[in-house]
């Protein structure tokens, strides 16, 4: 089954950065950054939509998994690719 892909960024470094920004680990991977979403992720989403100083595509990001972990509370894979 193929990890479902979350958002695109333009570049690898604000794809990267909006990753790091939330506090998720991740692996890279051809085109973009992998990793496995746990029930325990959901604070740190929680807290990076909420932020006042998140920036608005790091909080859409935050939304996005936020939404795949809810609808899979024993965990999910999720990708989040960029352009060049």
């Amino acid at each position: 089954m193929a990890i479902p892909t979350v958002m695109t960024f333009p570049t690898l470094d604000q794809a990267e950065s909006a990753l790091d920004w939330i506090g998720l680990d991740f692996a890279d991977a051809e085109g973009g950054f992998e990793g496995d979403l746990v029930a325990a992720d959901a604070e740190l989403l929680d807290e990076a939509i909420a932020a006042d100083d998140t920036p608005d595509e790091v909080r859409a990001l935050a939304r996005a998994l936020r939404t795949l972990i809810g609808a899979h509370s024993d965990g999910a894979a999720f990708r989040v690719a960029f352009e060049a």
